[in-house]
């Protein structure tokens, strides 16, 4: 964990950075669905044109979508496995206990997973926290003529991602002063490693409890600001850059449509 640095936002100058948030939220979920939503892999195969060409739009930051598979390496391999040895169909090599539809299948929900993911990983990382909490409440916003409270949503929801970074820095430099003050010692017996690694742990979560407390009270002093980032430019009319990338995204609807 402390060296995972994966979903988080990265400044650079591509195209999908300069994409209005708006789309880029949307598009992800078009693209999340049909990817759970394909029912062969010809449907699937036209998601995954469009998340590679994506991922290499991007390509100075890139590999932190691949660090990311890497991450859920055990888990895919986990699900792979559940489906190959557990799901009824023609066997494999004539031995009754590994599923050749399984092979199949599992390869075919892993690789949706995978382009779930992948797609999900583009908005974190040339989405910032800010523009991600902007989007939300604009989507939430026909709610406020209900009542709901929405303005309260969208700070709470900046929070939230404003400490996933947080979080991330805290385990970094609690590794760092690991590797400094161990110097490959460790308690003689058990008890006292569990001791020693129940007081690292509390005071990680008071250290995160105070950060949190900090960037909550930063939020509720700087209320105004919050208030004012609530307003979005015009989403219509859209500019060039985003109507190619809808309409590229309708291509792969209509695609996927086709050939299912």
């Amino acid at each position: 964990m402390a060296s995972a640095e994966t979903g988080l936002y990265q400044q650079a100058e591509t195209i999908l950075h300069r994409l209005d948030p708006r789309v880029k939220v949307l598009s992800c979920l078009v693209l999340v669905v049909l990817s759970f939503g394909a029912a062969g892999w010809m449907q699937l195969l036209s998601v995954l044109i469009i998340v590679a060409l994506a991922v290499w739009s991007i390509k100075p930051v890139s590999q932190r979508i691949f660090r990311l598979f890497w991450l859920l390496r055990w888990f895919l391999l986990f699900t792979f496995l559940l489906h190959l040895f557990l799901s009824p169909g023609r066997t494999l090599w004539g031995l009754s206990w590994i599923s050749f539809d399984g092979l199949l299948l599992g390869a075919f929900v892993c690789l949706q997973m995978l382009l779930a993911v992948a797609a999900s990983a583009l908005l974190g990382i040339t989405t910032t926290t800010e523009s991600l909490s902007q989007t939300f409440g604009w989507i939430v916003r026909p709610l406020s003529w209900l009542g709901c409270r929405t303005g309260e949503w969208q700070k709470i929801l900046l929070l939230a991602l404003d400490f996933v970074p947080v979080v991330h820095a805290e385990i970094r430099t609690l590794a760092q002063k690991e590797s400094k003050t161990s110097d490959g010692l460790a308690p003689a017996d058990s008890q006292g490693r569990f001791a020693a690694w129940g007081k690292r742990l509390l005071d990680l979560i008071f250290r995160l409890v105070d950060r949190g407390d900090e960037i909550a009270h930063k939020l509720t002093l700087d209320d105004a600001a919050v208030l004012k980032a609530n307003v979005l430019p015009a989403f219509l009319p859209m500019t060039l850059l985003d109507q190619l990338f809808t309409m590229a995204v309708c291509l792969v609807i209509l695609s996927y449509w086709l050939v299912g």
